[in-house]
């Protein structure tokens, strides 16, 4: 099958998920070519137009069997490229634009138009499933979106310095952080995996950082980096909160294997990798119940409402207990034996894809 991948200007989770698509889908024996375009974030008339072009001319020139866009933007412009060809169109829809009342107008303006001019939506949350339900969609369908396989570095190449770096299946903990990471006096180890950015709820970690008791103590480390990098170092080091900000890591598995709990605040989530590795590390969960994050945990992790500090300092607290530790850690065990395979990902691509096809 010829398929030509339109993809958003991004990186991250989208990203990764897109670069896993292209991958298994050759793996696979399909021809698939990417536009040379990369779609902008926000609108840019001159640009969208000459976007605009290019897309109808590389399907012109790769004459594919179907366009698979990927986000709300490019998923548009393809729809409407794509009128009077007969090329069908696949989007994925990993979001929608959030801010001012003409940012969301605009939002449902575009969504209307890809919805429509789709042959099947794959939405990566239950919101963005319903979204695409009213904006008219004919085929909508939960998205298959499981983490990437991780391969740990080795000496010469990675940042664990030789140590031995754990397994995130197992969650072999053996050297796999220190003093840097968490005080050797946690009681609790908590350990966040996230972007420095708004949409993470990283403001309401550390509220609910600020209410938690002063014993047992808890450390809560955070990888990851990003904008708000600034403002929230600041505001740990003014209120001597107990929260460390590791900036970006590349042994996450480590960080698994020595956490006692992993927590979400996030806003919004799609299906989230990070908790997908945590299941699969046996790890207990605290998350806000954000997206498809319950797509992903199921039963297995305690979910608390969006933005509700509160409930996020009790739920983290709860899990200094070791025997609830115990429960939910069988929990994920469990969970992570459910969890989506790079292999469903490609069979209902290639279900999804066919359909789209001649007929």
């Amino acid at each position: 099958m010829r398929i030509l991948l339109v993809r958003p200007r991004a990186s991250g989770g989208l990203a990764a998920h897109v670069d896993q698509e292209l991958t298994l889908l050759r793996e696979s024996g399909h021809e698939v070519a990417e536009a040379p375009v990369r779609i902008q974030e926000r609108p840019a008339p001159l640009a969208d137009l000459r976007t605009l072009r290019t897309l109808r001319r590389g399907a012109r020139e790769a004459a594919p069997v179907v366009v698979h866009a990927h986000g709300l933007r490019a998923g548009a412009l393809a729809a409407l490229a794509l009128v009077g060809t007969g090329i069908d169109l696949v989007l994925t829809l990993h979001n929608l634009p959030v801010g001012s009342s003409s940012v969301r107008l605009l939002g449902r303006g575009l969504l209307q138009v890809a919805a429509r001019g789709s042959r099947t939506v794959l939405a990566v949350s239950p919101d963005l499933e319903q979204a695409a339900r009213r904006a008219g969609a004919r085929d909508v369908r939960r998205a298959v979106v499981p983490a990437p396989e991780r391969t740990p570095r080795d000496a010469a190449g990675g940042d664990s310095g030789g140590k031995h770096v754990p397994d995130a299946a197992t969650g072999d903990p053996a050297e796999a952080a220190d003093d840097s990471v968490w005080p050797a006096e946690c009681a609790l180890r908590v350990l966040v995996i996230a972007r420095l950015a708004t949409q993470k709820g990283l403001g309401d970690l550390l509220d609910a950082a600020a209410l938690l008791p002063a014993e047992p103590p808890v450390g809560i480390a955070v990888a990851g980096d990003g904008p708000l990098h600034d403002e929230l170092a600041a505001r740990i080091d003014r209120e001597r909160l107990p929260v460390r900000l590791l900036g970006r890591r590349e042994d996450v598995p480590a960080l698994l294997g020595s956490c006692d709990l992993v927590v979400s605040a996030a806003h919004w989530e799609g299906q989230p990798v990070a908790l997908q590795e945590a299941l699969r590390a046996g790890r207990a969960i605290v998350a806000t119940d954000a997206g498809g994050t319950r797509w992903v945990t199921g039963e297995a992790a305690h979910l608390v409402p969006v933005g509700d500090a509160p409930a996020l300092a009790a739920a983290i607290t709860t899990h200094t207990d070791p025997a609830v530790r115990r429960r939910a850690e069988e929990a994920s065990r469990r969970r992570a034996d459910e969890l989506p395979s790079a292999g469903d990902m490609i069979d209902q691509l290639t279900d999804v894809l066919a359909l789209a096809g001649p007929r």
